[in-house]
């Protein structure tokens, strides 16, 4: 997928597969450094996916400032947008939902 901007995005939180932790005791069933390395990549994915919507913000609070008034139809694509990525679980960021205790 790619977005406004043209950059290629992640895929949305229920297309991306989690790993699952080994269990205490028995055999390992997945390498601890590939479980290790997803826990990291949805911990950036999610930290860039927090400074989009920061960035978007401070992009919708100048067009409202510039537009005046009419900054309901100046800013209606971004103010959209913003709407959208905010009421997405991760805003967007793929991995298990950041309110989850599977993610802790």
């Amino acid at each position: 997928k790619r977005s406004h901007d043209g950059r290629a995005h992640a895929p949305m939180a229920e297309e991306v597969e989690v790993i699952p932790r080994n269990p205490v005791e028995g055999p390992r069933a997945n390498n601890p450094a590939d479980i290790h390395m997803q826990r990291d990549f949805f911990q950036r994915e999610y930290a860039i996916a927090v400074e989009e919507v920061k960035i978007m913000q401070e992009q919708l609070r100048d067009c409202f400032i510039k537009s005046g008034v009419n900054q309901f139809e100046d800013c209606k694509e971004l103010r959209e947008t913003l709407w959208k990525k905010i009421h997405t679980p991760n805003y967007g960021a793929p991995g298990p939902l950041r309110s989850s205790g599977k993610y802790m």
